[in-house]
């Protein structure tokens, strides 16, 4: 996000999911194959630079299903794929370059990376650093591995909650509880780690537990037993970030966008990756809070 509440609260306050290895390597095959001849307003607005290079250089941390990640050596997920199609739209070949997370920003303020797309969450504090490009609205949701009376965060109520220590669903939790009525209080089962939270509801020590929407989507595509209930809690705005001395590289991206919403391209992906409730068609530049 990455949002990742866990390392954002123990670490630099960054609100991220994912951690890296290996930081500042090339990942996968590196460059995509050439895109085929397509015709784009985007590209007028692609910087010359980059136009002269025909590569557009996107830095990853490429740790976090279903959204950027490697399996079997090769890059994939829905940013990897969301990125291909953007470049193609701009007539450039992509690298996706594996970067360490906490040397994202870093990288792409200084004109290292042409941007980064790594689940980012758009907020108002990092557009004093970087630019964005919105394209998924993402938040936390309840994940029940039993039938519930209600959905969505009411239904930790009089509900056993699986809960990693010193995360932000700490945080819901209690909030919730303080709303649940007499009779109905939640019961909070700490775990080690976000993962703990899924194996705790599977092996019948809590019922329900709290994780990003994205990797809430894998865990219920594995495991049948399980089940996202209700909306989104506190969504917010992914966006890929742009180096504020690239020009009018944003616009181009985002123009790029606008023709993937509008063929199709977006919903496709959404639903390949099974994360179709994130949908976000603003293309919104900085629309973060």
């Amino acid at each position: 996000m990455r949002i990742t509440p866990w390392l954002a609260a123990l670490a630099a306050g960054v609100l991220l999911t994912g951690c890296s290895a290996d930081p500042d390597t090339p990942a996968g095959s590196g460059a995509a194959d050439a895109p085929a001849a397509q015709s784009s307003a985007a590209r007028s607005y692609v910087p010359d630079d980059i136009r002269r290079a025909g590569t557009l250089l996107i830095g990853s941390d490429l740790s976090y299903a279903p959204m950027e990640f490697m399996d079997g050596g090769e890059q994939a997920g829905f940013d990897v794929d969301l990125a291909r199609a953007i470049t193609a739209r701009l007539g450039l070949k992509l690298e996706m370059r594996q970067t360490g997370w906490g040397d994202l920003l870093d990288k792409v303020e200084s004109g290292e990376l042409d941007a980064a797309m790594a689940s980012i969450t758009d907020t108002a504090e990092r557009q004093g650093r970087v630019d964005f490009v919105d394209y998924l609205n993402v938040g936390s949701v309840v994940v029940a591995g039993v039938k519930t009376e209600s959905e969505g965060i009411t239904a930790l109520c009089g509900r056993r909650v699986a809960v990693p220590a010193e995360t932000i669903y700490v945080g819901l939790a209690e909030a919730q509880d303080k709303r649940c009525p007499a009779g109905k209080k939640l019961t909070v089962v700490t775990v080690g780690a976000l993962s703990d939270s899924k194996q705790a509801v599977l092996d019948g020590k809590a019922e329900v537990y709290l994780d990003d929407f994205p990797p809430a989507a894998v865990s219920v595509q594995e495991n049948p037993s399980l089940r996202i209930s209700g909306a989104q809690i506190e969504a917010a705005p992914y966006g890929i970030a742009i180096g504020k001395d690239q020009g009018t590289l944003k616009k181009a991206i985002q123009l790029a966008l606008y023709e993937l919403f509008e063929d199709g391209t977006y919903d496709e992906l959404l639903e390949k990756w099974k994360i179709s409730e994130g949908s976000l068609k603003t293309g919104a530049i900085n629309g973060g809070a």
